[in-house]
C-alpha cells in the first residue's frame, strides 16, 4: 500500500492555507537525449559554411534580390531576409533536412542598420503543409523577444522542446522592416514509433514492486481517431496510472492510495482536439503529491487526492491499448490507434526495448503492432471571418446534389454550404442558434423541405454541434428524396421534386450572408474530391489552407472558482452564476471579506445573515454566517459560524473513552475557520454537557493517559479541559472555583455521579474550533447513565486584516513583495490615507518596457491603474467629486486578466477595459519584485498610510516587515502622521502631509512655522494703525466679544485697541489706565461704561510682557477682564444704558486715534492681538497689504517679535536609504544609447574644458579680492527710515544679527 503523508490532513490545511499564485516557472524542460544541443546549420558561424542549402529556405515576401530568405544566416554580413510586405503575416520557413528536437533560437538584424523584429512567434509542420504555433504553459501563442539592434544576438530557449523538421519564424513587431538572421539549435532525432490499432497493445511486466515517489513519463501520439487508451499501469494494492483519449481530450488519471474515508482517484483533462492527425508531445512530471501534466506546451497543475505520495505498481504497463476495460481509472471503451513515438516511463524506453526482445523477457507484444508510423492525414483549412468561404465552380450541371466534408466549430449561426440551382431552387444548410443543422431545399417549383438534424451523441459537452468536434456532414438531393446525415444521425424527406444540380458550390459562407468560422477537411462535390491544396485565390475568400486554427479556449478553463466557460472562434466568456464571484473570469468576490468590512459599508443594527469571503479572490470559498454588531459603534463586529452540533445530541450505551465521537461539520472548511480566527481579535465557544451518571474528565480506572470526554481543535491533539477552564488543567469551570465541583468532585460536577451539567466558554483561539468531540461512560441502553452534549456556534470578534498598516514617510521608501502573478487573472486590494496630490503606490514591471502594472494617484482625486503587456501603455481611471487626498481612508481594488482590466475606488461605480481578443492574447510577464510606496526606481513616491494589502487575496505583511526590521528606511508602523505629536502651538491647526507638517496660523494672532512667532509692533506715542471698514469686511457691533492684546510699556497711559463710528460719536476701548492698569470703557451715545483692573496695586507699566484679555457674556452686558493669571475683573452694564452695541462700526485704531492727542498714544510693544477672529497685525504687516489698512506715518511702523524668540522644532534625523538593486523605471522612455567610444571622449573634453574654465576664474579672483586697504564696516543701515541711530536698531535694519530683546527708548 501506499506510504501516507507524513503530516496527514494537517499538513494538507496548512498547504491549503499557504496558496497563492505560484511564481511562473521559467526552467526550460530539458530531454535526456538532448542534454547538449548544438546549432542545426543555418548559421556561418565562425566562417563556416552552413549546412542547410539555400534551398530549405522560403518565404512570404521579399524586398529584393539581396534580400532573399536564404540570406536569412546568423552571423552572415553579408545581408539579411528582408520581407517585401510589411504586416504581421509574413513569414520565414527552413527545412532543418530532418526531424530534430529544437531547443533554441537565435535571431540578428540586418548587420549595420535599425532593420530588425523585436518580437515573433514561431510555428512547426512535419509535412511543410499543416501548421502548428508555439504555445505557452497557459495554450496561448508564446511571443518571442527578438533583437534591440541590428548586430546582437538574441537566443530565445523554448520552455518544451518541440520535434520538427519544419520551421517558420513570424514576426509580430519590427523596426523600420522587417528583417531577420536566425540559426536553430537542438540535437536529431531518430523516430522509433509504433503504430496501434485497436487490437493491438504491448505491455511490460513490472515483477517486483516498483515504487516511486517522482515520476516522469514522455510520450508523443498522432490519431484521427477520438477515443483510446493510451498508457496503463496498474498495482495490486488499487494505485494505477492512466491516460486515454475521450472526445479528442486527454484525459489522464492517478490514484496514489484510497482510505474508506479519503479516496486517491485524481483526474485532470490535459488538452484537446488531439484527433487531429498531428504529433502531441505529453510530459507527466510527479514529485509526491504534486503533479504535472504538460500537453504541447499546455500546463496543468495539480495536487493529487488522498493521503498518501508514493505509487504501487507491480502488474503490467500497457501501451496502446489493454486486455480488459475493466480496470479502474478507465472509462472509454476503444484501444487506441495511431502512432506512438518517443515512450519513456521512469527511465523505460518502451518502445525500443519492445521491439527489441520482440515478445521475449518482460515485453510482450498483443496483436497487431507496427513499428513503424504510416499515417495518412487529411488536410484541413481554416475559416478565421464571417467573409471566408471557397467557391467550387465548373460542375457538369443536371443529375443530384452530391456534397460531403467534415467541420469542427464553436460558433452557432453559421453558414456551411449554399447551392444555386436553376432559379428559384437553391440549397441553403446553416448552423442555428442552438448549434444544430438547419437545411433547406427549394426546387424549381418552390416545394420547400426543411429540417433540423440533432447531436445525438450523448457525450457531447453541449448536445450541439458547436462542441469543437469534428462532425461529418453528407447531403444527397435528387428527384426523389432528400438525405441529410451528420454523423451517425439522418433525415431523409421522400418527395417528388424538380431538382436539377448547378454547376456552382460556396462552402463555409457566401458572399451575400455571414458565414461559418471553424475548420474543415475532405470536402467532396459531386463525389470528387476537393484537393484544397490546389485551390487558386479566385476560389478561396480568407481561407487559410494546411491548418485549423481552431483553439480550444475553455481548456483548461480560464473562469476562476468553478464559472461555466464558453467560446466562439476568437473569444471565450464565463458565467459566473451562483459561485458567489463575478467578472470576466469570475476573478472577483462579491462578498465581504468579514463582517467587520461589511459593517463598513452598510448600516447595520443587531443581527444579520452575511455571506463572507475571508480571502476575496483566493482559493476559500464563501460561506454563510451571521453578524451581530453596529455601524456606529466602537466595539468590534462579532461572526457566528454554525455548525451540525448546535442541538442537544444524546449519547448512550457507549461506555469505554473513545466509543463514542461526534465530528462537527461546520458551514466552511477548516481554512475558511482558520482564516477568520488567525484574523480575529478574540473568539470563544460555548460547550455544554448534560450528564446522569456519566462521568466526564475522569479517568477511568487504570488508564493512565485517557480521560472519559474530550474534544479536538485544529491541532488536532486531544483536549483534556472544559468550557471555562485552562488547557491542560484536566478540569471543568467549577474545579477552578472556590466552591468547587458538586460531590466534592475537584474536577467537573459530572465527575460526582450527580444527575447535573458542565458548561463554559472555550477561549482558547489557538485550539478552536472543535472539530470532533469524544465521550464514554453511558454504559448501556438499558442502565440509568446518558448524557447530552451541545456545542455553541465558533463565534469571533473583529479583523486585524486592517491592523496590517504602515506608514511611508518618504517620498522614494517602498516595500517589496513576491513578483505579482497575474498571467491568468490577478487583483490587489488595499486602502490608503493621505494628503499628497500625487505618488505611485504599486508598481512592478518586466524584463522590457512592455510589461508593467502601476497604481498612481493623480492630482489629489483620480485613482489610476496603468499597464502595458505589450500593445502600449494602458491607462484606466476614476475621478471622485471630493478627492482622495482629504486625509480618510480610500479602497482600492484592481484587476487585470485576459479579457479585462478593472478598476473600483471605494464604492463608487466600477470602470472596465476590454482587452483585445485577436489571434495572439498577450500576457503580463512580470519579473521585478512588486514595489509598494513608490516606483521601481524609487521616483515618485507615495507619503501617507496603507493598510490590508492583499494580492490575490493573500495578506502582505507590510506591518511585519517594518516590526521584523527587514526595512527601515522611510516607514513606519502604523499609521502615525507628523501631527501626532501636535507641534502647532497657540491653536495653529495642524496640515498632515505625512513626509512633513505645516501649521496653518490663520485663526492665531501668531505666524511662523510653528505658530509661535509673535506678531507685534513697536509703538511710539504718534504712531497709529487704522482699519477702516466697510460693509462688504467690516466688524458689527455685536463681533466686540473678545479681545486679546499683548503689551511691554512703561507708559502708564495710551490706548490699545479702540474701536469707533464714522461721526466718532461712539466708541469701545481698551486702554492704559494712569495707576499702570487696563481700562476698558464704553460709550455708545446714553451713558459710560468703565471697567479697571484691579490687581492689588502692581503696576503693569513696568517694561515686562503681560497679556489682557476681555471677554463680554450674556449678550455684551457682563465685561470680564483679567491681565495674565491675576484675578479678573469683572463689571454689569446698568439698567440705565440701554444700548451695549456700537452701531455701524467705522475704525479700529491700533496705539492711538486719530484725534492728533499724542498724549493719548501708546509708547512700547503690541503683540499678541486679536478681536474675535480678527487679527490687525497680521493684516498690518501682510505682504501686500491691505488697502483698508493703513500705518501712520507710513514706513516707519514695522513688525517686531517684541523681544521674543520664535520656537522650532528639531529637525527628523537624517535617513539613509540602504544600497540594494536598482531596477530600471521601464514606464519611462529609455534612455539613448550612445557609443561608448564617443561618450568617452565627450566626457574628456568636458572635464578638460571645465579645468580651463576653474583656472581662469582662480585667477580673476586673487586679483579682484587682493588686500587694497579698505574694510568692512556693519554700521546700521536704514537711516533715512529713523530719527536716529536707536531708531534703526528698534527698525531691527543693522547688519548685527537679530537682538532678542530691544532696548526700550524714551523722548
Amino acid at each position: 500500500m501506499a506510504l501516507c503523508k507524513e503530516s496527514t490532513i494537517l499538513s494538507l490545511i496548512l498547504c491549503f492555507l499557504c496558496f497563492c499564485e505560484s511564481a511562473r516557472d521559467r526552467t526550460p524542460f530539458v530531454y535526456d537525449d538532448c542534454r547538449y544541443d548544438y546549432a542545426v546549420g543555418l548559421g556561418k558561424e565562425n566562417g563556416k559554411d552552413p549546412r542547410i542549402p539555400d534551398g530549405n529556405f522560403w518565404a512570404s515576401s521579399t524586398s529584393n534580390d539581396r534580400r532573399m530568405p536564404w540570406m536569412a544566416r546568423l552571423y552572415d554580413t553579408s545581408g539579411a531576409w528582408t520581407s517585401g510586405v510589411q504586416n504581421s503575416q509574413q513569414y520565414l520557413g527552413v527545412d532543418l533536412g530532418g526531424d530534430y528536437i529544437v531547443t533554441r533560437v537565435a535571431t540578428q538584424g540586418r548587420q549595420g542598420s535599425d532593420e530588425y523584429v523585436t518580437e515573433f512567434t514561431l510555428e512547426y509542420s512535419d509535412d511543410s503543409k499543416t501548421w502548428r504555433t508555439i504555445s505557452n504553459e497557459f495554450g496561448l501563442t508564446e511571443i518571442y523577444f527578438g533583437n534591440e539592434d541590428g548586430n546582437k544576438i538574441k537566443v530565445n530557449t523554448l520552455k518544451y522542446p518541440i520535434i520538427t523538421r519544419y520551421l517558420q519564424f513570424r514576426p509580430q513587431r519590427w523596426n523600420q522592416f522587417i528583417s531577420m538572421r536566425v540559426e536553430v539549435y537542438g540535437c536529431g532525432y531518430g523516430i522509433n514509433a509504433a503504430k496501434f490499432t485497436n487490437l493491438g497493445y504491448i505491455t511490460y511486466t513490472l515483477g517486483d514492486t516498483s515504487r516511486s515517489e517522482t515520476d516522469l513519463i514522455t510520450l508523443r501520439f498522432r490519431t484521427t481517431s477520438q477515443e483510446g487508451v493510451i498508457f496503463y499501469a496498474d498495482g495490486n494494492q488499487g494505485d494505477y496510472i492512466s491516460m486515454e483519449l475521450r472526445q479528442g481530450y486527454l484525459y489522464f488519471r492517478i490514484d496514489l492510495g484510497s482510505t474508506q474515508s479519503s479516496r486517491g482517484d485524481t483526474q485532470v483533462v490535459g488538452g484537446s482536439m488531439l484527433d487531429d492527425g498531428q504529433w502531441h508531445d505529453i510530459i507527466v512530471r510527479r514529485n509526491r503529491s504534486d503533479a504535472l501534466l504538460v500537453v504541447d506546451g499546455l500546463e496543468n497543475r495539480f495536487t493529487t487526492n488522498g493521503l498518501f505520495y508514493r505509487l504501487d505498481l507491480d502488474k503490467k504497463i500497457y501501451l496502446g491499448g489493454v486486455d480488459t476495460f475493466n480496470k479502474n481509472g478507465l472509462s472509454t471503451r476503444y484501444n487506441f490507434n495511431g502512432c506512438v513515438d518517443f515512450v519513456r516511463f521512469n527511465g523505460i524506453n518502451m518502445i525500443r526495448d519492445a521491439r527489441g526482445q520482440q515478445g521475449a523477457g518482460s515485453f510482450q507484444i498483443v496483436g497487431p503492432v507496427d513499428f513503424t508510423c504510416r499515417l495518412e492525414t487529411d488536410v484541413p483549412c481554416s475559416f478565421p471571418s464571417y467573409s471566408s468561404y471557397i467557391q467550387l465552380s465548373g460542375y457538369q450541371p443536371g443529375g443530384p446534389v452530391r456534397v460531403k466534408f467534415e467541420f469542427r466549430t464553436y460558433d452557432e449561426d453559421g453558414l456551411l454550404l449554399y447551392h444555386q440551382m436553376n432559379d428559384p431552387s437553391q440549397i441553403t444548410v446553416t448552423l442555428n442558434k442552438d448549434g444544430q443543422i438547419w437545411y433547406s431545399v427549394v426546387s424549381t417549383t418552390n416545394q420547400v423541405v426543411e429540417d433540423i438534424v440533432r447531436n445525438i451523441d450523448y457525450e457531447s459537452q453541449n448536445q450541439a454541434f458547436t462542441d469543437g468536434l469534428w462532425h461529418t456532414f453528407s447531403l444527397y438531393v435528387d428527384n426523389t428524396k432528400v438525405n441529410v446525415t451528420v454523423d451517425r444521425n439522418s433525415k431523409v424527406s421522400l418527395r417528388a421534386l424538380q431538382i436539377t444540380a448547378g454547376t456552382s458550390y460556396f462552402i463555409g459562407g457566401y458572399e451575400l450572408a455571414g458565414g461559418f468560422r471553424g475548420c474543415m477537411r475532405n470536402i467532396e462535390v459531386a463525389a470528387v474530391p476537393v484537393v484544397l491544396t490546389s485551390l487558386t485565390d479566385n476560389q478561396k475568400n480568407l481561407v487559410e489552407i494546411g491548418t485549423c486554427k481552431l483553439r480550444d479556449r475553455c481548456t483548461p478553463n480560464p473562469c476562476e472558482h468553478e464559472g461555466v466557460c464558453t467560446q466562439n472562434w476568437e473569444n471565450f466568456f464565463c458565467s459566473c452564476g451562483a459561485t458567489g464571484y463575478k467578472g470576466s473570469v469570475c476573478h472577483i468576490s462579491t462578498h465581504p471579506l468579514s463582517c467587520e468590512m461589511y459593517s463598513m459599508y452598510t448600516v447595520m443594527d443587531g443581527e444579520e445573515p452575511v455571506t463572507i469571503d475571508p480571502d476575496g479572490s483566493g482559493p476559500l470559498k464563501p460561506f454563510p454566517v451571521k453578524c451581530n454588531g453596529k455601524s456606529d459603534s466602537d466595539l468590534p463586529v462579532e461572526t457566528y459560524i454554525g455548525h451540525n452540533s448546535m442541538n442537544y445530541i444524546t449519547v448512550n450505551g457507549y461506555q469505554a473513552p473513545n466509543f463514542y465521537s461526534r465530528k462537527v461539520v461546520y458551514d466552511t472548511d477548516l481554512a475558511g475557520l482558520t482564516e477568520v480566527i488567525e484574523r480575529a481579535i478574540s473568539c470563544e465557544q460555548s460547550i455544554e454537557y448534560k450528564c446522569n451518571n456519566s462521568r466526564l474528565l475522569l479517568k477511568p480506572d487504570g488508564s493512565t493517559a485517557l480521560t472519559y470526554a474530550w474534544w479536538v481543535g485544529r491541532t488536532f491533539q486531544p483536549m483534556y479541559y472544559w468550557g471555562g477552564a485552562a488547557p491542560g488543567s484536566f478540569k471543568c469551570a467549577c474545579g477552578l472555583l472556590e466552591e468547587g465541583c458538586e460531590g466534592s468532585s475537584t474536577t467537573c460536577n459530572c465527575d460526582s455521579g450527580h444527575n447535573t451539567n458542565d458548561q463554559g466558554l472555550l477561549q482558547h483561539r489557538d485550539y478552536l474550533p472543535v472539530l470532533e468531540m469524544y465521550f464514554g461512560d453511558t454504559g448501556t441502553i438499558n442502565d440509568n447513565k446518558v448524557g447530552q452534549h451541545m456545542l455553541g456556534e465558533l463565534k469571533c470578534a473583529g479583523d486585524n486584516l486592517l491592523d496590517n498598516v504602515v506608514t511611508f514617510r518618504k517620498a522614494d521608501a517602498t516595500l517589496e513583495f513576491a513578483t505579482f502573478e497575474g498571467d491568468r487573472a490577478g487583483d490587489i486590494w488595499f486602502q490608503f490615507k493621505t494628503t499628497a496630490e500625487n505618488g505611485v503606490l504599486i508598481h512592478n514591471t518586466g524584463d522590457t518596457e512592455n510589461d508593467f502594472i502601476q497604481v498612481r494617484l493623480v492630482y489629489g482625486d483620480t485613482m489610476q491603474f496603468r499597464y502595458n503587456v505589450g500593445n502600449g501603455i494602458q491607462v484606466i481611471e476614476y475621478t471622485t467629486i471630493n478627492g482622495l487626498n482629504n486625509d480618510i481612508w480610500h479602497t482600492v481594488h484592481v484587476e487585470r486578466n485576459r479579457k479585462q482590466a478593472w478598476l473600483r475606488v471605494d464604492n463608487f461605480p466600477e470602470v472596465t477595459r476590454d482587452e483585445p481578443q485577436d489571434e495572439i492574447t498577450r500576457m503580463l510577464d512580470l519579473t521585478s519584485p512588486l514595489v509598494v510606496g513608490a516606483a521601481v526606481d524609487y521616483r515618485d513616491g507615495y507619503v501617507g498610510c496603507m493598510r490590508g494589502l492583499r494580492v490575490n487575496g493573500v495578506l502582505m505583511d507590510m506591518r511585519g516587515m517594518v516590526a521584523r526590521g527587514e526595512v527601515t528606511y522611510g516607514v513606519s508602523e502604523g499609521c502615525v502622521g507628523k501631527c501626532a505629536s501636535n507641534p502647532c502651538f497657540n491653536g495653529g491647526t495642524c496640515r498632515e502631509a505625512y513626509s512633513g507638517y505645516t501649521c496653518d496660523c490663520a485663526y492665531t494672532p501668531f505666524r511662523g512655522w510653528m505658530c509661535f512667532r509673535e506678531v507685534g509692533v513697536n509703538m511710539q506715542t504718534n504712531f497709529i494703525i487704522r482699519y477702516e471698514f466697510d460693509e462688504d469686511q467690516g466688524m458689527t457691533a455685536t463681533d466686540f466679544k473678545y479681545v486679546r492684546v499683548g503689551f511691554t510699556t512703561k507708559k502708564k497711559q495710551g490706548i490699545l485697541i479702540q474701536l469707533r463710528n464714522a461721526g466718532n460719536t461712539e466708541y469701545i476701548s481698551l486702554e492704559m489706565n494712569n495707576n499702570g492698569g487696563v481700562k476698558f470703557f464704553l460709550d455708545v451715545g446714553f451713558e459710560r461704561f468703565e471697567l479697571n483692573t484691579d490687581i492689588n496695586g502692581i503696576d503693569l507699566a513696568n517694561g515686562q510682557a503681560h497679556e489682557v484679555i476681555m471677554r463680554r457674556e450674556n449678550g455684551g452686558r457682563t465685561v470680564i477682564l483679567q491681565v495674565d493669571n491675576y484675578a479678573p475683573a469683572s463689571g454689569q452694564l446698568g439698567d440705565s444704558l440701554s444700548d451695549s452695541i456700537l452701531n455701524n462700526p467705522k475704525y479700529l485704531f491700533v496705539g492711538n486715534n486719530d484725534t492728533e492727542n499724542n498724549a493719548r498714544g501708546f509708547e512700547g510693544c503690541l503683540f499678541r492681538l486679536q478681536i474675535d477672529n480678527i487679527y490687525p497685525l497680521k493684516r498690518a504687516f501682510q505682504d501686500p497689504r491691505p488697502t483698508y489698512v493703513s500705518l501712520i506715518p507710513d514706513g516707519k511702523i514695522v513688525e517686531d517679535m517684541c523681544g521674543f524668540e520664535e520656537v522650532t522644532q528639531a529637525p527628523d534625523p537624517i535617513e539613509m536609504r540602504p544600497y540594494g538593486p536598482t531596477y530600471v523605471n521601464i514606464t519611462l522612455p529609455p534612455p539613448t544609447v550612445k557609443n561608448e567610444e564617443q561618450e568617452r571622449l565627450i566626457i574628456g573634453l568636458s572635464v578638460a574644458f571645465a579645468f580651463i574654465i576653474i583656472v581662469i576664474l582662480a585667477v580673476i579672483f586673487f586679483i579682484y579680492f587682493r588686500q587694497k586697504g579698505d574694510y568692512e564696516t556693519r554700521e546700521a543701515k536704514g537711516m533715512e527710515n529713523a530719527d536716529n541711530p536707536d531708531t534703526a536698531v528698534v527698525f531691527c535694519q543693522t547688519g548685527v544679527p537679530d537682538i532678542p530683546k530691544r532696548q526700550e527708548w524714551f523722548m
